[in-house]
């Protein structure tokens, strides 16, 4: 029998979180902790290694000290933005300039970075006073 009015969704956090921490081996033999938070769709559990456990308790603890920022991506500077987004990876270097739903992000190989930095310094100037032309 299934009730109506009850559903996963009605757990709190931390129950979910008691009945799902575990540590295990991953498939390299490194130790790891995984859990969840939260059920249902869009969520999933949480898996680091244990070497990396006590520094990202740690981080969460500065946050709740310090307080979340409720500020959403999109009302980051475009700056702020590369410097929350900015990802080496496979020799691909990548990052955002806006968030939000369909933002992109830029994507370029490692040895055309310096070139393309170079190359948007340069426009500095030329940029602004096209702006300036344009308000």
């Amino acid at each position: 029998m299934q009730s109506i009015f009850t559903s996963e969704h009605s757990e709190s956090p931390a129950a979910i979180l008691r009945k799902t921490m575990s540590v295990s081996l991953g498939d390299d033999g490194t130790p790891m902790v995984s859990f969840a938070v939260n059920r249902g769709k869009g969520s999933g559990r949480q898996s680091l290694p244990v070497s990396e456990f006590a520094d990202y308790v740690g981080a969460l603890e500065d946050a709740l000290e310090a307080g979340v920022s409720e500020e959403s991506d999109e009302a980051l500077s475009a700056a702020d933005m590369v410097r929350r987004t900015i990802r080496q990876d496979e020799g691909i270097v990548s990052f955002r300039v806006r968030g939000g739903k369909g933002a992109k992000p830029a994507k370029l190989p490692v040895d055309s970075f310096s070139e393309v930095v170079d190359l948007l310094s340069s426009t500095v100037d030329a940029v602004e006073e096209a702006g300036s032309k344009l308000a």
